[in-house]
């Protein structure tokens, strides 16, 4: 994947449902947002904490966006307004 290919990585902890509406709500965004769908991983925490670890996740749901070496961050309340928000607030949500 080349440097210009927008990367989402959303880290949440287990199944529960706070981490399923966080990953329905970031694949609908994602399949919604121009350019989409985006390349999209989901990093459970519990599963994989060095990826945690090396993006400094301290919270769930995190959805880190990068584009180019840009990043930005939405932490805690990923929801679909939150995440309208943030990706229009991004220089590379889409």
């Amino acid at each position: 994947m080349d440097r210009d290919t927008p990367l989402w990585l959303l880290f949440v902890r287990g199944q529960g449902a706070r981490s399923l509406e966080a990953i329905r709500a970031v694949r609908k965004a994602s399949d919604h947002t121009p350019g989409g769908p985006h390349h999209l991983k989901v990093i459970d925490v519990f599963q994989e904490p060095a990826l945690a670890e090396k993006y400094r996740v301290v919270a769930t749901p995190t959805l880190v966006t990068r584009l180019a070496g840009a990043e930005a961050r939405l932490v805690g309340n990923v929801s679909d307004e939150s995440l309208r928000q943030h990706l229009e607030g991004s220089d590379h949500g889409g």
